[in-house]
């Protein structure tokens, strides 16, 4: 077996295997709420234990409970938050903040994130003193970090990927669609391209015709047992002990299933380092994994999705049915536009915390995601000199700079509900802008903004250009992406 450099592995996090939707769904929520708080996480540590998420936990180092200290780090390695390693604050991701407002589910958000975990990436940048010397002894330099290791050795995989289509290659060819740890570690792991899987499953054949004996890595086999308990908590697979086999819910989703997996094996699909500095990759590797594309998302067909299923998988379940159909009114009602997110204050740490786990303190009118991206559009207008305002029973937001009106309307999105939502906006932005139209006698334009980036068909630039005269925005982590080329939805790409 040849890998890729010595010491080569797919390090992954190694408390895979002790998460629920439950504790993700409370560590994140917990996030977001004191995010702005200097002592957030005392104040987290307090929530997450009178909410019986976690026990107490008291360190003997520092005689404090410190749960968010054990468990937080699975966040970051899930592209949920930024590693705080770089960014002091919590600092949630688009899909995080789509987890805690229930517009991805529990084993949809694995689903999604190990199609779209690769190597190499921002957040697996340390190369371990072992690997060093394995490095030394072969005669290879030792580059700053694992990234730029993984640059230089021509990789580019994603092992989720691989495994799910060694799976269904087993599969079609009549076998058990199974595969254990060490088949994996021995037959998968050399491999350093999603494109060269087929070199994988023959030498996963001649592997299980050998009867091979040999001890493997212990180290790089934890590696590879991460993986499957990474794999074991998505829709596409049921881990059993030290191996790991098709759902019934993908084998009877295969073609669906192997669609996905040739969408990310495309090279065009993955990220790389644009920089040389560490904090800049790790910083555009959170915003890259955090935000997945709704071509890149997987979301469980609804005929799977049972009561049991949405139990399981969407702890905030009332979120779901969540209507934003705003009452109608006469006029549309501005006022000046003030971001509904707390300034960074320092807070007593005998926070009342009960109240907290009552749900009176808990930000409800619309959904996080939703607020963050008008905070951040409407900061991104400011700073180009529009005076913005918004209506709490219409319009989301609306600029003004030079007597000329845009009227924006934000739409958070998934793959399985993109298609209505996008409707749904248009049809407001249409209503909105007549009735404004009626109160200033000037027609003002109007912009839809999507909560996650997608491929239009290439009808649709026409239509929403020429025959409805709508813009379309695309939130990504920290910038917007413009569909469409009207002035406005440019300036405001280029601006952010």
């Amino acid at each position: 077996m040849t890998l890729p450099y010595p010491g080569y592995s797919w390090s992954f996090n190694h408390h895979m295997g002790r998460v629920n939707s439950r504790e993700v769904f409370a560590l994140l929520e917990s996030a977001y709420r004191f995010r702005q708080y200097p002592n957030y996480r005392t104040l987290v540590n307090q929530t997450l234990v009178a909410q019986e998420i976690f026990t107490p936990n008291v360190r003997s180092d520092s005689g404090q409970i410190d749960a968010w200290r054990d468990y937080q780090q699975i966040l970051p390695d899930l592209g949920l938050i930024y590693s705080t390693r770089y960014i002091r604050q919590p600092q949630l991701t688009p899909i995080g903040l789509m987890y805690i407002d229930g517009t991805i589910g529990y084993s949809e958000l694995f689903s999604t994130q190990v199609l779209a975990y690769q190597y190499p990436n921002g957040h697996k940048t340390d190369i371990s003193p072992a690997v060093k010397g394995e490095l030394s002894q072969a005669g290879i330099s030792i580059p700053p970090n694992r990234t730029q290791l993984d640059v230089n050795s021509g990789i580019l995989i994603k092992p989720g990927v691989l495994i799910l289509q060694i799976l269904v290659e087993l599969y079609r060819q009549g076998f058990s669609p199974t595969l254990d740890t060490r088949e994996c570690l021995l037959s998968l792991v050399p491999t350093i391209r999603n494109s060269y899987w087929q070199e994988a499953y023959a030498r996963l054949l001649q592997l299980r015709q050998s009867d091979d004996t040999s001890q493997v890595d212990k180290r790089r086999l934890r590696d590879v047992q991460e993986w499957f308990q990474f794999l074991g908590q998505s829709d596409f697979a049921v881990k059993e002990g030290n191996s790991i086999s098709l759902s019934s819910t993908v084998l009877a989703e295969i073609e669906q299933l192997q669609a996905v997996l040739e969408f990310h094996s495309d090279p065009a699909t993955f990220w790389m380092p644009q920089s040389s500095v560490e904090r800049e990759n790790a910083l555009a590797w959170y915003g890259f994994f955090g935000s997945p594309t709704i071509e890149s998302q997987w979301i469980t067909p609804d005929e799977l999705r049972s009561q049991e299923y949405l139990s399981e998988n969407y702890p905030d379940r009332e979120l779901l049915y969540a209507i934003d159909s705003p009452p109608v009114t006469t006029e549309i009602n501005l006022r000046p536009f003030l971001p509904s997110i707390p300034e960074v204050v320092d807070v007593n740490v005998d926070i009342d915390v009960e109240s907290i786990v009552q749900g009176r303190t808990r930000l409800r009118d619309k959904t996080r995601q939703h607020q963050e991206i008008i905070a951040r559009l409407a900061a991104t207008l400011t700073e180009l000199s529009y005076n913005v305002a918004d209506d709490p029973n219409s319009v989301d937001l609306l600029a003004e700079r030079d007597g000329l009106e845009t009227i924006f309307e934000v739409k958070t999105i998934n793959r399985i509900n993109f298609q209505p939502r996008i409707r749904l906006g248009v049809g407001q932005l249409s209503e909105y802008r007549y009735r404004r139209q009626l109160q200033t006698q000037v027609r003002p334009h109007s912009i839809l903004v999507l909560g996650n980036t997608l491929q239009l068909p290439t009808w649709a630039h026409g239509y929403f250009s020429f025959d409805i005269n709508i813009g379309i925005l695309c939130s990504r982590a920290g910038a917007f992406v413009a569909l469409t080329d009207g002035a406005v939805e440019l300036e405001v790409q280029n601006a952010s």
